[in-house]
């Protein structure tokens, strides 16, 4: 578990628009009229933003009492707040907040499942500004609750797409983000407390090492292993090779199958086996702009 106080005491918005545009300088090639000047990518960036020539969609699911979370029996309830400073006592508002690591929308780190792999602080912040790809097994996972990416879900992507860029997310959309904020349909619990939910089979998570070379496997449900699994096979090999995991993703269906950046930025917890994770995608509207690998 881990406590943190937050204070509402400003706005920091602009400070994550600013970010956002810094991130992603790197990544924006401006088909039409040559490369920009990189020194003025972050501006144009911004002005392309506030122009609606790029759409930033929050991947991002609001958290509360009322959030699912995973079931390991500890306790009813993990996310704990309470106020300890009032508008009315104080002038201002703040709480302390208790949550597990893996709560929400949420970044596994590779120590999670690795014991010699990465903690949050020691990820290369690179790897959180990368593009991404959606493989969408919506029509599999709505008739069955246990799916598991196949291999040949992943040759069908890529014969459709081209092959997957190298320093990629592969994001799963499973459609199980639309049960959000029900515990009883996300988690999906039977008789026996056995979960039932989407993930990858262990022959994809090996494709997507082969081939892809990506740094970043995401997905809309709780975990990239499926809900009835006791050996968590996919985290245990993807994990040992440095990947990242983003888990209980949203809006994923805004997202096209391929051209969009994502920024995952996690607290940078010291140790940290994983936190919960504001993800944001850029999409590009207007058509002669294109996200073409990280940074």
């Amino acid at each position: 578990m881990l406590a943190f106080q937050t204070h509402g005491v400003r706005s920091y918005g602009n400070i994550y628009v600013a970010l956002i545009a810094l991130a992603f300088s790197g990544m924006l090639l401006y088909a039409s009229g040559g490369r920009a000047e990189m020194k003025n990518l972050p501006a144009e960036l911004i002005q392309a933003i506030q122009q609606g020539q790029l759409r930033i969609v929050d991947l991002t699911h609001a958290l509360d009492e009322r959030s699912p979370f995973w079931p390991d029996g500890t306790e009813p309830f993990p996310i704990h707040a309470k106020a300890v400073a009032t508008f009315e006592r104080d002038g201002f508002f703040a709480r302390t907040l208790q949550i597990p690591e893996h709560f929400g929308t949420h970044m596994d780190a590779p120590l999670h499942f690795d014991p010699k792999g990465a903690s949050l602080d020691q990820i290369a912040v690179e790897k959180f500004v990368v593009p991404a790809v959606v493989v969408d097994v919506t029509a599999a996972a709505a008739s069955s609750p246990d799916y598991r990416v196949t291999v040949a879900d992943l040759e069908q992507w890529v014969n459709a797409h081209g092959p997957m860029p190298s320093g990629c997310a592969v994001l799963v959309h499973t459609g199980w983000a639309s049960r959000w904020p029900s515990q009883e349909r996300y988690v999906n619990q039977d008789a026996q407390g056995v979960m039932h939910f989407p993930g990858l089979s262990i022959e994809a998570a090996r494709y997507l090492l082969e081939h892809a070379h990506l740094v970043c496997i995401g997905i809309d449900t709780p975990s990239v292993d499926y809900g009835p699994s006791q050996d968590f096979k996919v985290h245990h090999f993807t994990m040992a090779a440095g990947l990242y995991h983003l888990e209980g993703l949203a809006n994923l269906d805004l997202l096209p199958a391929t051209g969009a950046c994502i920024i995952a930025l996690p607290m940078k917890l010291r140790g940290g086996s994983g936190s919960p994770t504001r993800v944001l995608a850029l999409v590009v509207i207007q058509s002669d702009i294109t996200c073409s690998g990280a940074l």
